[in-house]
């Protein structure tokens, strides 16, 4: 969803530099445990950047993101962000926000 290119040695640089966009988005924002966020993914979308991510490994940053999103009722969408490095380490991170309106 951010369609910013980050560059990132690091699992905790790259989420920093990743939840500071969505939280620039979002008037609220709720962590979720992966129970939780299975319970609500039923019809989940999977975001049509992760080729490009996928693309981007190595060549322009160590860490990427690939993003799955569900969007529900009252502008609130919950997220599975999974983080991977260039050693084909794996980080998986859950969330709720409630999207801001696009007037504001």
């Amino acid at each position: 969803m951010s369609g910013e290119f980050i560059q990132s040695d690091t699992f905790e640089d790259y989420w920093s530099k990743l939840k500071a966009i969505y939280n620039g988005r979002a008037l609220e924002w709720k962590d979720l445990t992966k129970e939780k966020y299975e319970a609500i993914e039923r019809s989940e979308r999977e975001d049509s950047d992760n080729h490009i991510n996928e693309d981007r490994l190595g060549k322009d940053t160590q860490v990427i993101d690939l993003c799955w999103y569900k969007f529900m009722p009252d502008r609130e969408a919950a997220y599975h962000i999974q983080l991977h490095k260039t050693d084909h380490s794996v980080e998986d991170h859950y969330f709720k926000i409630k999207l801001r309106e696009s007037s504001e």
